[in-house]
């Protein structure tokens, strides 16, 4: 399991729900478990996150990158949810679309003309576990 250090305050059931109705989006359970018990924090060791954002508290959160890259800019499509951020501040995402790809992990690259790439095939995957349950 990748190392997470310095997470932000805890956030409970409640405060997922505001989120998800306030972004109208459904949080896969899998992130749930993860973000109730980290809520962001940086990595230790990865080759591909430096920052897991946190869904509220703190300086960059998940709300943050949705209003900047979803609501403004329109870069990142609506139906990625960011998680996360590449040593490079390139926002990491969780594809929500229905079908094969659901729960794919994809990287959208701003300073280069790369196409979004996806660089893990699950959370558990990105977080280098076999379960959620092992987090």
């Amino acid at each position: 399991m990748l190392k997470i250090l310095d997470s932000e305050k805890k956030i409970n059931d409640i405060e997922l729900l505001e989120f998800e109705n306030k972004y109208n989006v459904s949080i896969p359970n899998n992130y749930k478990t993860f973000i109730k018990k980290y809520n962001g924090g940086f990595t230790e060791d990865s080759e591909i996150v430096d920052k897991f954002l946190s869904i509220q508290y703190g300086i960059v959160t998940v709300a943050l990158i949705i209003e900047s890259h979803q609501v403004i800019e329109k870069n990142i499509p609506n139906n990625y949810l960011p998680i996360a951020l590449d040593w490079s501040d390139n926002p990491i995402t969780i594809n929500l679309n229905e079908g094969a790809d659901n729960g794919k992990i994809v990287k959208f690259y701003f300073d280069t003309d790369q196409e979004p790439e996806i660089v893990a095939n699950s959370l558990e995957e990105l977080l280098e576990v076999k379960s959620i349950d092992e987090i």
